[in-house]
């Protein structure tokens, strides 16, 4: 976060725009294809007896649900890390680790939490920047089987210029693939301003308002210890 917000203030001494996707990816850790991850083990050194055994880890998993006491039959694994494993977050990390080659932009990874900046000193090609590059990004998602969730990805613009935080502006999750271009694919994502119902984003837990002053996250979190209060006051006498 720390190093999130130095970029951020960076771009904002330079008197520059900066833009910040948020992406949400729709089950990320269930979403893992093994195959995938055996090459990408390969390709980070993980060979021969070390390789199998992974492997073998990851072969021949079944789950099954229960509902009201009856169990569904034994259906085989074919994606996704074991969650609640030392092994799972590593997995994943490991599977999306060369998430920053396939574009241009800065990328602050964390677990499944991915986000993606940009900045320049011009808005309208910094935007068009952004579009190109997030097009690679979710080609890169597509051909890695994960599925970004563009309902859930949110962008936001620092800037210390009131008429480009007023400007409308659109980040599209493009689908198309390179050379293509059919408008049905390209889904706008939301835009956080200060008029937004919520006007800020919650980044690893902390909201991110758009001028950075985290006036949303200290009310946020006065209203949490004021209700907590109001429930010891409540019940001090009991």
């Amino acid at each position: 976060m720390v190093h999130f917000v130095n970029h951020v203030s960076k771009a904002l001494n330079n008197k520059e725009h900066a833009i910040a996707i948020f992406c949400d990816l729709r089950k990320a850790f269930d979403s893992c294809d093994h195959g995938i991850l055996l090459r990408k083990l390969s390709g980070v050194g993980i060979r021969g007896d070390t390789l199998a055994w992974f492997k073998n880890y990851l072969s021949n998993r079944q789950q099954f649900v229960t509902i009201s006491g009856y169990n569904s039959s034994l259906k085989l694994i074919k994606l996704g890390v074991p969650q609640g494993s030392i092994l799972g977050p590593i997995l994943f990390l490991l599977y999306i680790n060369d998430l920053p080659l396939s574009s241009l932009f800065y990328d602050f990874l964390f677990a499944d939490d991915t986000t993606l900046y940009a900045s320049g000193p011009d808005l309208h090609e910094l935007v068009t920047f952004v579009n190109l590059e997030f097009q690679k990004i979710c080609l890169y998602f597509r051909q890695n089987k994960l599925a970004l969730h563009p309902g859930k990805t949110q962008f936001i613009l620092f800037s210390n210029s009131r008429d480009a935080r007023d400007s409308d502006i659109s980040i599209f999750a493009n689908n198309n693939n390179p050379g293509y271009n059919d408008p049905s694919l390209c889904t706008p994502l939301e835009r956080i301003q200060s008029s937004s119902n919520i006007p800020a984003v919650k980044f690893l837990g902390v909201y991110f308002d758009t001028e950075l002053s985290f006036k949303y996250h200290v009310k946020t979190i006065c209203t949490r210890v004021s209700r907590a209060l109001y429930m010891l006051r409540t019940c001090k006498n009991s």
